[in-house]
Order: structure tokens, then sequence, then C-alpha cells
């Protein structure tokens, strides 16, 4: 191979196939020791972000549950004092009915 035929392979489409290599090896390492990595943490810093917000839903919806049947309980309660306070509105009803009549019955 004479000068000129090695200057053509330095020069001309050899050396362009080479130079393509080098710079497909180049963007491959930069992509796997950088861009992998960083989108890794990243995708591993969101899940932990999503991890916690479902444990503290999971926090707020107990905190709620045991709202919900305390209140539910107060209304029972409540409900128990009304009907107990309408049997002696009753009763009172009833004596005091009594009590007309025979104020009736002494005229």
């Amino acid at each position: 191979m004479d000068e000129t035929g090695l200057l053509s392979l330095l020069t001309g489409p050899f050396s362009s196939l080479l130079l393509l290599a080098g710079m497909g090896v180049g963007l491959w390492r930069f992509f796997s020791n950088q861009i992998v990595p960083s989108a890794s943490r990243w995708v591993d810093s969101h899940l932990a972000q999503v991890d916690k917000l479902i444990d503290e839903h999971a926090k707020d919806r107990e905190a709620w549950l045991s709202e919900m049947k305390q209140c539910r309980e107060t209304s029972a309660r409540i409900e128990r004092k009304i009907g107990g306070l309408y049997g002696r509105l009753d009763a009172l009803g009833a004596v005091s009915q009594n009590l007309g009549a025979d104020k009736k019955q002494a005229q």
C-alpha cells in the first residue's frame, strides 16, 4: 500500500466509520454511566414519595374511620337521650291530663 492509499483510508469513508464507531462508543458510555443512573435515582425517589403518600393516606383513613365510629356512637347516645326525653314527655303529659281531670272533677 502506498502513501496515497493510506492517506485515502485515513481521510476517506473508512475513517468516517471509525469516527462514527468512536462516537457511538462514547455516547453509549455516557448514556450507561450518566443517564441510566440518574434516571434510576429519579424513579427511586419518585416511588419513595408515592410510598410516603400511600402511608400518609392510610393513616388519614384510619383517623377518619375512628372519627366516624366515634361520631356514630355519639349519635346513638344522643338518640337514646332524646328517646328518653320523649318517654318522659309522654308520661308527664299523661300525669298533667290526670291532674286536669282531677281538677275538673273537684269543681
